[in-house]
């Protein structure tokens, strides 16, 4: 926005001029510290009739502040879910059923377990269809709760239209910062927000016609999860419905985070590129998985990105092996409308499994490596003994959230694999303490 900006009035090209100073040119880039200055946040209100609370601010903010001020708007009331509902903001070949199913899934996940959705906020795509979703079951009242859903975009992504009627409609605006900012023939997107989400958060960069990466939607929800007062625990999992290939970074911020991810297959473009070789690669139980080839991921990407360069097809083809890796498998969940029950259910079932792996198959792994430690080290016997111990009851604990979760959600059918693993397991645990006991009675003798 350097180029055309001042933020408080006329141009800074017009004022250029204005002096006489016709061989100014304005800079190709911006710096922050050079072009920009502090000043209090002034663009923020709520948008009529929708009730759509905005806010305009520094992209710079500590997220941790960003969190803790939505958190007070509603209430207190911490998330037990955040949906990141992400993806293609064009190139939909979702089907009628397809879309009525998948929003009725996300806005019953988001009643029945207290979640935050999170969207890019603008109105067209993905953000667009969740937005009108609400909005069409909140005027048929069909749930009690008010769903949150936030949108987190760029300052400089939506058109001046509508950072103008933005800064029209906030509280104690001074007239001059209300005027039009950048010259009516100024090349910029023709983006505007998404109204019928309850809060909308724009980052400002100071740069026109730039689209907000993953980093602050990826830094939300680590706050978010990070907030444990009071015993709190709160969950996540990403939604990924259609979407281009800047798409990835967002699937490869929550493998690194261990956030279950659902796909939608049939919603077109980078979710069909994913579930199309997480089929290729797994047994029919879904239980077993191979890495898949370089040579299988170029054919995805071929078939559902055609015009696509042959670099971005190669950088792509890195990030798609590393997401699907097998050891990240359990992450990943594709949801198919002619095989699986509902959308909710998956989401669910995706959430406790990576909750079963993350923190059971965690500890059980410490047991086990306690357990052959105490093999050979027979001299630290009763302490790694009640080590082992200890790390069972940490996972029956942890699998007692999982039932408390079933419950809470209405999953039933979640109820009999966690308690079927648990008898297993149960009965592992109890051979092996009784190995070790027979092998300290073998030494002491």
């Amino acid at each position: 926005m350097v180029r055309c900006h001042s933020f408080t009035g006329e141009s800074l090209e017009f004022k250029e001029t204005s002096r006489g100073n016709t061989d100014w040119e304005p800079s190709n880039g911006f710096r922050d510290m050079t072009y920009s200055v502090q000043v209090p946040i002034n663009v923020f209100g709520i948008l009529k009739p929708t009730g759509c609370k905005f806010l305009r601010i520094d992209n710079r903010l500590p997220m941790k502040d960003l969190y803790q001020f939505i958190l007070e708007d509603c209430g207190g009331q911490k998330p037990v879910l955040i949906l990141s509902v992400y993806g293609g903001a064009k190139y939909f070949t979702m089907t009628e059923r397809l879309e009525k199913e998948f929003i009725k899934g996300v806005i019953d996940a988001a009643t029945m377990a207290d979640a935050w959705i999170l969207t890019a906020g603008i109105d067209n795509g993905i953000s667009k269809l969740v937005g009108e979703g609400i909005s069409h079951y909140r005027l048929l009242q069909e749930y009690p709760n008010k769903v949150k859903c936030i949108g987190m975009t760029m300052w400089g992504t939506i058109n001046e239209d509508t950072r103008l009627e933005l800064k029209n409609a906030s509280t104690n605006l001074l007239k001059p910062i209300s005027e039009r900012q950048i010259p009516d023939n100024a090349q910029e997107y023709n983006e505007t927000i998404e109204r019928n989400h309850t809060h909308c958060i724009l980052f400002d960069s100071g740069r026109l016609n730039e689209y907000l990466s993953d980093s602050q939607r990826h830094r939300f929800v680590i706050e978010a999860c990070k907030d444990t007062d009071n015993n709190h625990t709160c969950y996540a999992v990403t939604i990924i419905v259609g979407g281009d290939l800047s798409s990835l970074e967002v699937l490869q911020n929550d493998i690194e985070q261990k956030r279950p991810i659902v796909l939608i297959q049939g919603s077109g473009r980078l979710a069909d590129v994913l579930a199309m070789l997480v089929e290729q690669t797994s047994n029919s139980d879904r239980n077993q998985h191979q890495n898949p080839s370089k040579q299988e991921i170029e054919q995805a990407l071929r078939r559902f990105y055609p015009s696509v360069s042959n670099s971005d097809v190669s950088t792509a083809k890195r990030r798609i092996q590393k997401i699907l890796q097998e050891e990240n498998r359990y992450l990943l969940h594709v949801f198919s409308m002619n095989r699986d029950k509902n959308v909710v259910e998956t989401i669910f079932k995706a959430i406790l499994i990576s909750i079963y792996f993350n923190k059971y198959i965690f500890s059980l792994i410490n047991f086990y490596f306690i357990a052959t430690k105490e093999k050979n080290k027979v001299e630290h016997d009763q302490k790694n003994k009640n080590e082992a111990l200890e790390q069972e009851k940490r996972c029956r604990k942890d699998e007692d959230q999982l039932v408390d979760l079933t419950l809470e959600w209405n999953y039933f059918d979640g109820f009999l694999p966690i308690l079927q693993a648990q008898q297993d397991e149960i009965m592992k645990i109890q051979n092996e303490i009784m190995n070790l006991e027979n092998c300290f009675k073998k030494v002491r003798s």
